[in-house]
């Protein structure tokens, strides 16, 4: 601490203001440990939310998993049992082969409710559930869905209640053509939408936490919590089916929900092969509930510090005015003041994030190396560097893997400093600076270029870029202080022109004020 600030905090010889000091100090106490507590809440929310976000993912996956495998097996089923029907036919030996080998396979596999077979009139010739022998369906969508084309794909249904047992099921259905493609019936299997809910609701979600197995054109086909009218709700227009059909199979949304309006964190995974989907979500309350009792504790203690430092602060006020004896232990206490000043003075002139030289360090050592090279008549060179599309990474990767990328070129560019007077800091945002004293022309975009390099190496993935990963842009300006340059603001603003033409060129590339660095590694005039 200087002079002039010892003498501010030296109360026994007289300064003007001591309880203006005080008060002053405790504010700013007090505002550090609100703020502390406020960021530190906040962190802790993100990361109660990325937690949860992780959890409903996995969840979602190996439920996809599940439905996936459980289709995959009445897939397979219908064609063998096609296949059977086509070469046997409808002779009465056929039939009953055909009718043992569906019970059985509805007996050894507990995922199938039914298997059916009907033919063009929709008169059924095969069921596992005698009663349905006498029924038709030609009246059903899946039916009529076949009836009108001849492709071999599974038919995946909006769920319907069955004409014998009256309960929800899903119908899975293939049609059955002769070589000519002729239509000749419909193959089915069903399962049963109760099942699928007993194992939802068995999940530990809590009471509003719902599982939902869809289709991509929005039907649902089976939901934790549903009655009658679930299954003629259409969730096409929910973001979260907006971005699968766009092409995102799986990922996280909180978005509230079509169906009921309550607003859930949503782990979502689709099928790759088959046309479904499923989405694992807990309210977002709930998600929250744990951060909250935490925040409501760490607001708590806040509270009671700032409450107990508010405490101290009038009692030494009024200690200040009661007796002059207290003059040797508040000296000592100042003295106290004094050394964390100092202490946070140093931390000051780093930036927090990256552990670079921050923006305010930054520019008194630009300031003082251009005195010193203007004084001395000797070279001073200056870079910009800026991460490219950085937004973009942040939006498509989320602040916490952007700040992890940032610390990491913050990193590949001070391992490239090896010189006691230069310096590496942060300039703002995704922008950094780098001030090399001596450095001529030529050495400062050769350090760029290693600067860049180095970056490029990393690897860092970022598919929002076109070069598909981390890149920056360095813009570099050098020259003789007072000759040159009139003041070290010249050499940030011609550096900033150069970065900025080295963004309007492509990015990935670092320029030299009043030069330019190309791809084949020549040195040209810039614009």
């Amino acid at each position: 601490m200087d002079d002039s600030g010892r003498r501010q905090f030296d109360l026994p010889s007289g300064a003007s203001n001591p309880r203006g000091l005080l008060i002053a100090a405790v504010i700013f106490v007090c505002g550090v440990l609100l703020l502390s507590t406020a960021l530190h809440v906040r962190w802790d929310k993100s990361q109660a939310m990325a937690k949860n976000t992780e959890a409903m993912q996995t969840l979602a996956a190996a439920l996809n998993s599940q439905a996936e495998s459980t289709i995959r097996v009445a897939d397979t089923l219908l064609t063998a049992l096609i296949s059977m029907h086509r070469s046997g036919g409808h002779g009465d030996a056929s039939l009953r082969e055909l009718n043992q080998m569906a019970k059985t396979q509805i007996s050894e596999l507990g995922e199938l409710d039914g298997l059916y077979m009907s033919d063009a009139s929709g008169q059924y010739f095969l069921a596992t559930n005698a009663r349905a022998q006498r029924l038709n369906n030609s009246d059903r969508l899946y039916f009529q869905h076949h009836q009108k084309g001849s492709g071999s794909e599974l038919y995946i249904g909006q769920p319907i209640r069955g004409k014998t047992t009256g309960q929800w099921v899903i119908t899975l259905s293939k049609g059955i053509y002769d070589d000519d493609g002729t239509f000749q019936g419909v193959a089915l299997a069903t399962l049963s939408v109760e099942r699928f809910r007993t194992l939802y609701r068995s999940l530990p979600l809590g009471e509003q936490g719902i599982v939902v197995l869809a289709k991509r054109d929005g039907t649902i086909l089976a939901r934790s919590q549903s009655d009658a009218q679930t299954y003629l709700t259409n969730i096409s227009q929910s973001p979260m089916l907006q971005a699968i059909n766009q092409g995102t199979p799986r990922g996280a949304v909180t978005l509230t929900a079509i169906v009921d309006g309550v607003r859930r964190v949503y782990g979502f995974d689709a099928s790759l092969k088959y046309p479904v989907l499923v989405a694992v979500a807990a309210p977002e309350e709930q998600a929250l509930a744990a951060w909250r009792q935490r925040a409501w504790t760490m607001w708590s203690f806040a509270l009671a510090a700032v409450l107990g430092v508010g405490i101290m602060g009038l009692l030494v006020l009024r200690a200040l005015g009661r007796q002059s004896a207290m003059a040797v232990e508040l000296q000592a206490a100042h003295q106290s003041l004094a050394t964390a000043n100092s202490t946070l003075k140093t931390l000051a002139a780093e930036d927090g994030l990256t552990g670079l030289a921050n923006r305010r360090h930054l520019d008194a050592y630009l300031a003082s190396a251009f005195l010193r090279a203007r004084r001395e008549e000797t070279s001073l060179a200056f870079a910009l560097v800026d991460v490219d599309f950085f937004k973009g990474y942040n939006d498509a990767y989320g602040h916490p893997r952007g700040d992890q990328a940032l610390i990491e070129v913050c990193r590949a560019m001070r391992a490239r400093m090896r010189r006691e007077g230069d310096l590496v800091a942060r300039y703002g945002g995704e922008e950094m600076a780098i001030v090399l004293p001596g450095m001529s022309a030529e050495q400062a975009l050769g350090m760029a270029e290693q600067v860049r390099e180095a970056v490029q190496r990393l690897g860092i993935e970022h598919r929002q870029s076109a070069y598909d990963q981390v890149t920056v842009s360095i813009g570099v300006v050098a020259g003789v202080p007072g000759k040159d340059f009139t003041t070290f603001e010249d050499m940030v603003a011609a550096a900033d022109r150069a970065l900025y033409a080295a963004k309007g060129q492509g990015r990935n590339r670092v320029l030299l004020a009043g030069r330019q660095h190309s791809d084949t590694g020549q040195l040209a005039e810039m614009p």
